[in-house]
């Protein structure tokens, strides 16, 4: 059983009109009851590609099931960084490798469910998909992918005026989707190719918000966090609908806003009380690497763990909510068998309720430079 597409194909993309109920192939119906998923004799290829946001910046996510090997024999849970030991751009050097981080947790439910998966990672930090591309083109368009799946460098597909950037170039990230889209076609045509949407960062809401002490500041912090999220949103579809051959949007950023709304996560590290943990990572004793400020941009352990449940649920076509309180992938990252079920609970809302309009105005994301 092959799971690399939505229900709702590329027409809806296209048209970019509401779409509900998809996330494929569900193992149960909803119930969450099912039996494991037997063996899969045909072996998946996948490439995740991106950044930070992808590899995860921070132990224990960063190295989290790294040190695979190319196509390993049944199932192994473990990933094959492309770029450990390379120099020039592609060099791991503060962020040392081998990288597994999000794509180690997908391939940890992968291996759980009996799902033969042989999954890649193609991260450079602080770098944008076009020189992601530009650095490891050999890598990202081979012929043996089943599937690739691409995450922008956080502030490029947004305005500057959301993010205070000048990375930030919306146009450039649109274009840069349909380069590799057509550079991973021409040699493996029938590879899905899906778009990895981040999640809003904390430190941008805050600049938007202004001095935390301030009288109002966490409404203003809320709208502006919400914002970004629904620029986000618009971004990434409107990028895939351009295109018109992505498999479908990996809403990750929607999960984390859907877990903040249902107080399964705290949206403010600054002046919030709301309960649960942030999915942002913040500062511990334990940073590799060092930090001396909290980091409210990349995705803590709770953060990563429900990205790579949207990321499995979309691609996969599972329900990740069978994967349960016992799932050892939380475990591993010290998160406990109830949270580990609420994330899996959101995620699969996420991928599930998926709604594909825009948020904003009409305007079109992909024209603007800055």
């Amino acid at each position: 059983m092959k799971h690399w597409g939505r229900s709702c194909g590329a027409a809806a993309l296209l048209a970019m009109t509401a779409c509900s109920g998809g996330g494929g192939t569900h193992d149960d119906g909803g119930s969450g009851t099912a039996p494991p998923a037997g063996p899969d004799p045909a072996q998946r290829h996948i490439l995740f590609v991106g950044d930070s946001f992808t590899h995860g910046r921070y132990q224990p996510v960063r190295q989290y099931n790294s040190g695979g090997k190319d196509t390993p024999a049944g199932g192994s849970a473990l990933v094959v960084d492309e770029n450990y030991g390379q120099g020039g751009a592609r060099a791991e050097s503060s962020e040392t490798g081998p990288f597994g981080g999000i794509p180690g947790i997908f391939a940890e439910f992968a291996h759980e469910r009996g799902l033969d998966y042989d999954v890649h990672i193609e991260a450079i930090s602080s770098t944008s998909l076009q020189a992601n591309y530009a650095a490891a083109s050999d890598v990202i368009a081979d012929a043996k992918w089943n599937a690739v799946v691409l995450q922008e460098l956080s502030p490029r597909p947004l305005a500057e005026a959301l993010t205070g950037s000048t990375q930030s170039n919306p146009s450039n990230f649109c274009a840069a989707v349909s380069t590799i889209e057509h550079g991973v076609h021409a040699v493996a045509p029938a590879a899905a190719i899906y778009l990895y949407e981040t999640w809003p960062r904390a430190d941008w809401a805050q600049a938007l918000a202004g001095d935390p002490s301030a009288a109002g500041f966490a409404a203003a912090y809320a709208s502006a966090l919400a914002s970004i999220g629904d620029a986000y949103h618009d971004v990434y579809y409107r990028a895939a609908a351009l295109d018109g051959n992505i498999a479908a949007v990996a809403p990750a950023g929607e999960a984390w806003s859907r877990a903040w709304s249902e107080g399964v996560a705290n949206p403010d590290p600054y002046a919030g009380s709301a309960p649960g943990p942030l999915l942002w990572y913040g500062i511990e004793a334990a940073n590799d690497p060092k930090i001396g400020a909290p980091d409210y941009h990349h995705p803590g352990a709770a953060g990563a763990y429900l990205s790579a449940l949207v990321l499995f649920g979309q691609v996969a076509g599972i329900d990740v909510r069978v994967l349960g309180s016992g799932e050892s992938a939380a475990a591993s990252l010290g998160l406990s068998g109830t949270l580990a079920v609420q994330l899996q609970q959101v995620a699969w809302e996420t991928v599930t309720q998926e709604n594909m309009a825009p948020r904003t105005s009409t305007a079109d994301p992909c024209v603007a430079t800055h």
